[in-house]
């Protein structure tokens, strides 16, 4: 299998159903917003492994938890808008494209985000196919990974600890910043296809590692990736002083440890029915070069 092409057919799936639950409404400029950072592009990895993770414990309807899957983008997206944002990492470019608050102002992007988030969940909740117990477990376990002691968390240590110098520091930042949201993403897959405890365990921890090498190695496209295939600027971390893995380790070292942590994601998800896709996931995730 050419996981790449299997990963494009996935993620242009998921765009048709993106597309299908845009909201509109009034004011136009706010909805605008929200449709062209949703629709910028992106590998839609988050809600791609929502699915697989499902079908990995032998879930065969994946379409009652689509719309489960587009919230789980959602949110993605409103983290990019206020990501780029001047007062975070002040990015012109996203995927190639002008930023949400280079085409629609600072204050519309910030709305846009927040209007995202909140509609994440109210879709979530809207499910009719999802028992009412599961879709709660589903918006606490997407809350948690996204919230206070998720990625908000991760981002608010990436800022204030741009000097700092330590594994501990760099850990912290990795596993809240992104790889909790995505451990989040495996496991509402688990939940949402009656998977066993020992099947929840082994894909939440799936998600942790895969996450971690997703952000390792997204550090390391930063200092050696072009620029025109990622779509935005690279060696931003180091002029900003950033603490990231290359900054820590250097490069072959970063490469390594993302390594290893896909090979452990990959022993985890051993026990499932249907393993095969998480592991190919597992391994274009450090082979990207975009």
């Amino acid at each position: 299998m050419d996981i790449r092409e299997y990963l494009k057919e996935q993620a242009d799936l998921i765009n048709d159903k993106i597309r299908e639950y845009i909201p509109s409404g009034t004011p136009k400029k706010l909805f605008d917003a929200m449709a062209y950072s949703l629709m910028a592009g992106g590998k839609r990895i988050r809600p791609v492994l929502i699915v697989e993770s499902a079908k990995a414990v032998g879930k065969e309807n994946v379409e009652e938890i689509i719309d489960i899957a587009v919230a789980a983008e959602f949110l993605h997206t409103y983290s990019l808008i206020h990501d780029d944002l001047p007062a975070m990492d002040d990015d012109d470019l996203r995927r190639g494209k002008p930023t949400c608050h280079k085409v629609y102002g600072e204050a519309i992007a910030i709305l846009a985000g927040d209007g995202l988030q909140s509609y994440a969940f109210e879709l979530v909740s809207k499910n009719k196919n999802i028992s009412s117990d599961k879709l709660v477990k589903v918006i606490n376990i997407l809350a948690h990974g996204t919230g206070i002691y998720g990625m908000v968390g991760g981002q608010a240590a990436d800022i204030l600890h741009e000097k700092e110098n330590s594994f501990d520091d760099i850990h912290f930042i990795h596993t809240h910043k992104t790889a909790k949201f995505i451990q989040s993403c495996c496991q509402i897959g688990a939940v949402l296809s009656d998977a066993s405890k020992e099947e929840e365990e082994a894909l939440k921890n799936y998600g942790l590692y895969i996450g971690l090498a997703f952000q390792i190695w997204d550090d390391i496209l930063d200092e050696i990736g072009d620029e025109e295939k990622l779509g935005k600027k690279t060696k931003k971390d180091r002029e900003k002083n950033k603490l990231t893995y290359p900054s820590v380790y250097g490069l072959e070292k970063s490469k390594n440890i993302a390594k290893n942590y896909v090979e452990k994601a990959i022993n985890e998800i051993k026990i499932l029915k249907n393993p095969e896709i998480l592991q190919e996931i597992a391994n274009y995730i450090i082979s990207r070069e975009v």
